[in-house]
């Protein structure tokens, strides 16, 4: 099985994702793991000492490396048709992570095949992605992430929006109190504590205040519905 030889050195995307939240992992690898060269390896933590004893995988998706324990977090990122997985060998339960990747992680750099030096495995355990609802006259999707400045980035892609606002006027429910009527294209299209809807680098809704908090002012917070409603 030829792959892309690796790429180093080590870089840390976050260390900001709620403890054990794979949802959260998944999601923000899932937007930023093709901004990395083909050959990287990514390394997802979460939630990994607590499920230690489930094992330990690793998997070659769209020319990336990914090793991560076998908690479903992988099947959040490549969904749940994504079979192509490998475990990774260890002895017995070991609470350090880094005994773990790391030895295996230098094999990949000398430039082997995940197949040279792990076994396929068909027993790993899913998760279910959160996706949008669409009824036709309602987009109901969901928050993921709230960044540190209080930017709340919800499931709901572009091409999803898209599609379902088509040329219709639409409104998006932001809170008991708030909505908008239009996605900016930058902070510049509002004013200064307006709240504004855009579409990240990475082609997924936002909901922010211009040089405030949306997740303070507007309550938002991970796993609240946002509403988009045709008009």
């Amino acid at each position: 099985m030829h792959q892309t030889r690796i790429a180093m050195p080590f870089i840390e995307i976050t260390s900001r994702i709620e403890p054990f939240d794979i949802v959260e992992a998944a999601y923000l690898s899932s937007m930023v793991f093709q901004d990395f060269g083909e050959g990287s390896v990514h390394i997802l933590a979460t939630n990994v000492v607590a499920t230690s004893f489930e094992g330990h995988l690793a998997a070659f998706y769209k020319g990336h490396y990914f090793v991560a324990p076998d908690n479903g977090v992988l099947s959040l990122i490549f969904g749940e048709d994504f079979n192509d997985y490998y475990l990774i060998p260890t002895n017995s339960y070991e609470q350090k992570i880094q005994n773990v990747y790391l030895p295996f992680i230098a094999q990949l750099e000398e430039g082997k095949a995940l197949d040279e030096i792990a076994s396929k495995t068909d027993k790993v355990h899913t998760k279910t992605r959160i996706h949008p609802f669409n009824d036709g006259a309602e987009l109901r999707g969901t928050i993921l992430f709230v960044d540190h400045f209080g930017n709340a980035y919800t499931n709901i892609s572009q091409p999803e929006f898209d599609a379902f606002v088509s040329n219709a006027r639409y409104s998006i429910t932001l809170g008991r109190h708030s909505q908008v009527s239009e996605v900016s294209n930058n902070f510049a299209d509002v004013q200064e504590g307006d709240p504004i809807c855009y579409f990240s680098d990475h082609g997924y809704l936002v909901v922010a205040i211009k040089k405030s908090s949306a997740q303070k002012l507007l309550n938002l917070r991970k796993y609240k519905p946002i509403v988009i409603q045709k008009i």
